[in-house]
């Protein structure tokens, strides 16, 4: 399955600073932007892949800092502000010089360098490691010149897509970091809406990882205290059988003039302005499915409450019929759950050469 075309979808950014501050940025996940980009941070939504500069010692505290593109970044979730000290020149200066936290989820290196849990965070108190950090850091960096029309002023800016491809499809052993970020004392609720999705492959847009590229997966060089083990829920939609129901979704519900919602959070959303679906689809098999379903259940409660409810209040659309429908890839057996499922008001049906098979009693599904 070809999932390269998601990228299309995806903005691409350069983040630039010293490579203590990337070293800061590796061990927590998060990087910082000053307080006069507020709105263009407010504008970097979850699933965009950022591509990593590192400069040369005019800006570091560091001799041997070097300028060159070091790797490739995916942003993650929950945005924040700190007011406290994390990178080496903010600690030396007694300074919060880069507040606006941008969560990570992933981080692809060119170069390998130790198991985070091993060394501590840059501070003016442990130079002789950082220098030592940074020379590993810094050892298949590759030169700017290399990459014709990467962007070099500022420390924050867009970058286009076929320069962006240039760096992604670069055939180079990639070192994979991964985890949770760090979170500061304030939380920004980016803003979520629900987008228009004519395929599948849309809805990865906001998937925040590249784990779900082939050209990125085989290039990987995973060693125990180099790949950091995280949630792999986040590459759900990338998944060949989540996939393929959601795409025979979007055809069954599009052929009959319905729209086609997703966002970060919604699987598949459709309506006809009276009649809604509110779909999760769950990758299963027949072991697994009490557990998939656990999590779906929660999950069609809480988007419906937030994700659909704003959907519903910013359109100024009220439905005279609403379904809330778990999908799982393969036809579960476990009756007397689905039985539980139903009586929770869910329904839970099964998709496949274009059509929807209820499972238990009919949601709705009569009536498309």
């Amino acid at each position: 399955m070809d999932l390269s075309s998601a990228l299309d979808s995806k903005q691409f950014y350069r983040f630039t600073g010293p490579p203590e501050h990337w070293l800061t940025a590796i061990k927590y996940l998060t990087w910082g932007l000053e307080s006069d980009l507020r709105s263009r941070w407010a504008k970097i939504q979850t699933g965009d892949i950022f591509f990593i500069h590192s400069t040369g010692s005019q800006s570091s505290a560091f001799s041997n800092a070097n300028s060159g593109i070091i790797g490739i970044g995916v942003v993650g979730y929950h945005f924040s502000l700190k007011n406290n000290y994390l990178w080496h020149f903010e600690i030396k200066n007694n300074i919060n010089q880069w507040p606006l936290l941008v969560p990570l989820t992933e981080l692809y290196l060119f170069s390998e360098i130790p198991d985070p849990a091993t060394w501590q965070s840059p501070t003016p108190s442990n130079d002789e490691q950082t220098y030592k950090l940074i020379q590993q850091l810094l050892k298949n960096r590759v030169p700017i010149s290399e990459i014709p029309g990467f962007p070099i002023r500022g420390s924050f800016s867009r970058v286009s897509s076929e320069v962006a491809k240039q760096i992604l499809y670069q055939n180079r052993p990639l070192y994979l970091y991964s985890g949770h970020s760090l979170r500061g004392s304030e939380f920004q609720q980016m803003p979520s809406h629900l987008s228009e999705v004519k395929n599948a492959t849309e809805t990865l847009r906001h998937v925040a990882s590249l784990r779900f590229l082939n050209e990125v997966n085989n290039r990987l060089i995973t060693k125990p205290y180099s790949l950091t083990i995280r949630d792999n829920d986040i590459l759900a939609r990338a998944d060949a059988a989540h996939h393929s129901v959601v795409q025979n979704l979007i055809d069954i519900f599009r052929k009959r003039g319905y729209s086609t919602l997703a966002n970060e959070f919604v699987d598949l959303f459709a309506h006809n302005g009276e009649r809604s679906f509110l779909f999760e689809v769950k990758s299963t098999e027949n072991k697994n499915f009490r557990s998939q379903a656990r999590k779906g259940i929660v999950q069609l409660y809480e988007y419906d409450f937030f994700e659909i409810n704003k959907f519903k209040r910013e359109s100024n659309i009220s439905f005279t019929e609403e379904y809330r429908i778990l999908a799982p890839s393969r036809e579960p057996t476990d009756k007397k759950y689905i039985d539980f499922i139903n009586s929770l008001e869910l329904g839970v049906a099964v998709v496949s050469d274009q059509k929807i098979k209820p499972i238990g009693q009919d949601f709705g599904f009569s009536k498309i």
